[in-house]
């Protein structure tokens, strides 16, 4: 992760940069939370894969999956700045705008951007407790065999999240964690 307005410094020339200004926008790569979903998703096989980017923020995940090879990321985040960010962080990036949709909006956004097609891969770093209400809506969003990277918690907060994710109809597979924060990676049982 690059910002902007710095050159790539030589001893990273062989590596994939992405290029950032978040503006106000969540999302520098910096956080415990962002850094664990970065992890992740390099880590994770995404090259043709539909993925989906609920709370995109500075459009940091979103762009790295592309990197990574994703075929398409759809985008959303209720900030208006966040999608402006996005947008612009897109195109700091060359990023081909038949790869990425970004729109205002929330998760019903979302699954109409899908138009019930769903993806391999969805990744939401927010609250914990936004993440709660808004899961009885993850299974319309992701293949049967698709996987969810939850971020945004507290650690402390991962046991009461996961019983509402099990009882839900998921299974959690693992939490990952960083200086006090979490992130879950859940499927379909």
């Amino acid at each position: 992760i690059l910002p902007a307005w710095l050159d790539i410094p030589i001893e990273y020339s062989n590596k994939v940069i992405l290029r950032l200004d978040p503006g106000s926008a969540f999302g520098t790569g910096s956080h415990p939370t962002t850094r664990l979903c970065l992890e992740a998703i390099e880590k994770t096989p995404l090259f043709d894969k539909r993925i989906a980017d609920l709370g995109c923020g500075s459009g940091i995940l979103s762009l790295a999956s592309i990197k990574k090879g994703a075929r398409n990321v759809f985008a959303v985040d209720i900030d208006s700045l966040a999608v402006r960010s996005t947008n612009e962080n897109a195109k700091l990036n060359n990023i081909d705008s038949e790869k990425l949709y970004v729109r205002l909006g929330s998760i019903d956004t979302l699954e109409k951007m899908l138009e019930s097609k769903p993806v391999d891969l969805l990744v939401c770093n927010i609250l914990a407790p936004v993440i709660e209400k808004l899961a009885p809506n993850f299974a319309n969003l992701v293949v049967p065999s698709g996987n969810i990277f939850l971020s945004g918690l507290l650690v402390n907060q991962s046991p009461g999240l996961e019983k509402i994710l099990i009882n839900l109809g998921w299974r959690v597979n693992k939490l990952v964690e960083k200086d006090g924060w979490g992130l879950l990676s859940i499927t379909m049982n």
